[in-house]
């Protein structure tokens, strides 16, 4: 089985939130936690020009992710596919996994007291569909699938942009 995960091309996120929106819905996320943040960076000056950029963050589900190793009751593992999963039976919200995770992304949640992290949607994933932050991007500009064929989208995407932005020889 192939590893799975999300790319995001920024270039076309404007910092609509509906991912944000659509992740706390579907997983049924209190107040107060975020799976899924858009991170608002600028503006500022690029060139001549005012840019504002949104970066959505959330679990990258690493290759060697920092975060299994961290929890001293091996309560976070990782699935043949890639998904990066907390098991809330065995989590006592330590903490240790929040530590660790050089996003911070992992966060406790007070009603339930045991960390929390995107999960990829695991349960549509599982069911043959996309992650609920994917389907919802009105720009689409979240892809979710086999992390092989994202590498192959994203240089596709940077090689667009270098043409675009080609200066013309005289």
């Amino acid at each position: 089985m192939g590893q799975k995960n999300i790319f995001v091309d920024l270039e076309y996120c404007f910092g609509c939130r509906a991912c944000e929106v659509a992740c706390k819905q579907e997983n049924d996320i209190p107040v107060g936690i975020k799976w899924m943040n858009v991170v608002k960076v600028g503006p500022r000056m690029v060139g001549d020009k005012l840019r504002m950029d949104f970066v959505p963050m959330r679990c990258k589900h690493c290759a060697k992710a920092p975060c299994i190793d961290a929890c001293p009751e091996k309560a976070i593992t990782k699935r043949s596919d890639g998904i990066v999963l907390i098991n809330s039976e065995l989590c006592n919200g330590c903490m240790s996994c929040a530590e660790a995770c050089p996003f911070g992304v992992i966060q406790l949640n007070d009603k339930t007291q045991v960390a929390e992290k995107c999960t990829l949607c695991v349960h549509l994933v599982d069911a043959g569909l996309e992650p609920a932050c994917v389907h919802t991007c009105p720009s689409k500009c979240i892809y979710f699938g086999d992390i092989n064929e994202l590498v192959r989208i994203r240089q596709a995407r940077l090689a667009e942009r270098a043409v675009e932005n080609a200066v013309p020889l005289a």
